[in-house]
């Protein structure tokens, strides 16, 4: 025994089965409905709507509202400035140049020192 079973879409205006029927969303008023129609049924409720549209503006699609959300505190470091690293070098009896770029093992060891912690 074999079982077969069809499935047809039917305009919800006109009760007829069609090949063109689609589901179609309609809004009005912050209401959605969902409807099937067919091409022809579509048609003649455009057709009716045109003058609402004609006299109408557009306007921009809207945008989901944005959620609020909560920052996240951001921790602040603190950069040891060049002139904390050269005294500090200076009291240590470390070269460094009275000029320029401090090497990053030198700053290293100025943030390594416990002496050093804020």
């Amino acid at each position: 025994m074999s079982k077969r079973v069809d499935t047809y879409l039917v305009d919800d205006l006109t009760e007829e089965r069609d090949e063109t029927v689609k589901e179609r969303v309609i809004a009005l008023d912050n209401r959605r409905v969902v409807i099937d129609l067919s091409d022809d049924s579509y048609a003649e409720l455009e057709e009716k709507l045109a003058p609402y549209f004609t006299a109408g503006r557009p306007r921009r699609a809207a945008t989901a509202p944005r959620q609020a959300t909560r920052a996240t505190p951001k921790v602040k470091t603190v950069e040891p400035t060049t002139s904390d690293i050269r005294a500090w070098a200076k009291r240590r009896r470390v070269k460094v140049a009275a000029r320029g770029r401090i090497p990053n093992a030198l700053r290293e060891q100025y943030i390594a020192d416990p002496m050093n912690a804020a």
